[in-house]
């Protein structure tokens, strides 16, 4: 009957819990009646009990739920750093232990040998600093220093003047001594007009400077108003040929007191033609046999002059270029009786007997070719026409052509017995 009151009292207390009122018991029933009462009351408990406990879970869920969601916003919006607060802990009190004095060893000091160190590099460190600014001293040069001055305005120079730089120089007396004045543009008074040109002042130092510009005036004079010209020429050797007449090509009169006209041609002050003569002429005036380049210089009456264009003289190969000999030999015996030579018939030049007892000649003579000893070894030769004097005589044969032109053998003995 106990078992029974406990279980309907735990049913009771569950519908408490569930907030059910239980029906007060009763009277007591039967024993039958009571036994399908406690089944029926066990069913029911049962029942009640299982519904419950399932609301309860589903209410603890349900609470949980909510609790995380809420977790989760709070979170989700701010979640504090939860600052560890340690609890202090009482530390109890730790006992020293007390330590018997031990002999220390004595401790060996190691000695380490001095190493020779490299000497370290230092290392320049880039600082954005700036760094005070050096004052540079300027070299101060002579073209620094000094200020020559030129001449100014138009300056009239003669008719092919020798110009010095210098002579532009108005403040020479303020400047040193030793200054080099140089003109920059090419100077020639040789024509006429107004010419500019740069005067350069070079000083000891080296230092250099452009001083100024100065503008001179050479007057217009005939070789600025004549042109000359020249052509070829081709002359026999040692013919002359007339400079105005066979190599100027400007016809007669063109030029002031003009020698082509008859009226000119003794005057004192007509224009006057000359060669220049700079290439391969002879000691005596004439040309050699060849090709030369010359020019020819035109002095008109004004005093001024100028050049004609190069032009090509060609003179023909001369007799002695012609001549084909040669010496037999260069030891020749002969009789101091005998007669070797004989005067020409203006009796200025002696000429051999018999040039082919010396000689081997190719072709003929022109004639008048007078063929003598030399006298250059002072041997008398050329000047003995009788008999000779006995010794031996180192000599050669000289060849004078009627043209001018002369040809000398090679030396050879004479020996005359």
């Amino acid at each position: 009957m106990s078992n029974k009151l406990k279980a309907i009292s735990k049913v009771s207390v569950a519908l408490a819990l569930l907030g059910a009122a239980v029906p007060a018991v009763e009277a007591a029933p039967t024993a039958m009646a009571a036994k399908k009462a406690t089944k029926k009351a066990k069913k029911s408990t049962k029942k009640t009990v299982k519904k419950s406990t399932k609301k309860a879970k589903k209410a603890k869920k349900t609470t949980k739920k909510k609790a995380t969601k809420k977790v989760a916003k709070k979170t989700a919006a701010k979640k504090p750093a939860k600052k560890s607060v340690k609890k202090p802990v009482a530390k109890k009190p730790v006992k020293k232990a007390v330590k018997k004095p031990v002999a220390k060893k004595p401790v060996k000091k190691s000695v380490k040998k001095p190493v020779a160190k490299k000497p370290a590099k230092k290392v320049v460190k880039k600082t954005t600093t700036k760094k005070t600014a050096k004052k540079v001293v300027k070299h101060v040069t002579m073209a620094d220093k000094y200020q020559p001055k030129v001449k100014s305005g138009t300056v009239n120079v003669a008719w092919d003047s020798i110009l010095l730089p210098e002579d532009f120089i108005t403040n020479r007396s303020s400047l040193p001594s030793y200054v080099y004045f140089d003109f920059l543009d090419p100077v020639n008074t040789e024509k006429g007009g107004t010419h500019k040109t740069r005067i350069q002042a070079e000083y000891t130092d080296g230092s250099k400077e452009v001083v100024g510009t100065v503008t001179f005036v050479v007057p217009m004079m005939d070789a600025d108003k004549y042109h000359p010209t020249a052509q070829d020429v081709t002359v026999n050797y040692g013919d002359a040929f007339d400079i105005r007449e066979d190599a100027i090509t400007n016809a007669p009169g063109y030029f002031p007191n003009d020698p082509a006209l008859p009226q000119f041609e003794d005057a004192d002050d007509q224009t006057r033609f000359d060669v220049r003569y700079d290439y391969g002429q002879d000691i005596g005036g004439s040309y050699k046999s060849g090709t030369y380049n010359d020019q020819i210089e035109v002095r008109y009456p004004d005093g001024s002059y100028n050049y004609t264009n190069k032009f090509k003289i060609t003179v023909l190969p001369s007799d002695a270029d012609k001549v084909k000999v040669s010496l037999k030999s260069s030891y020749f015996t002969v009789s101091s009786n005998e007669t070797l030579s004989h005067y020409t018939d203006d009796d200025f030049w002696q000429t051999l007997n018999d040039p082919t007892r010396f000689l081997n000649i190719g072709s003929a003579l022109p004639e008048g070719t007078v063929i003598h000893f030399a006298d250059d070894h002072d041997s008398n030769l050329d000047n003995t026409v009788g008999p000779l004097e006995p010794k031996k005589y180192v000599t050669s044969l000289i060849f004078e052509f009627p043209d001018g032109s002369e040809y000398q053998t090679d030396d050879f003995t004479l020996d005359v017995k």
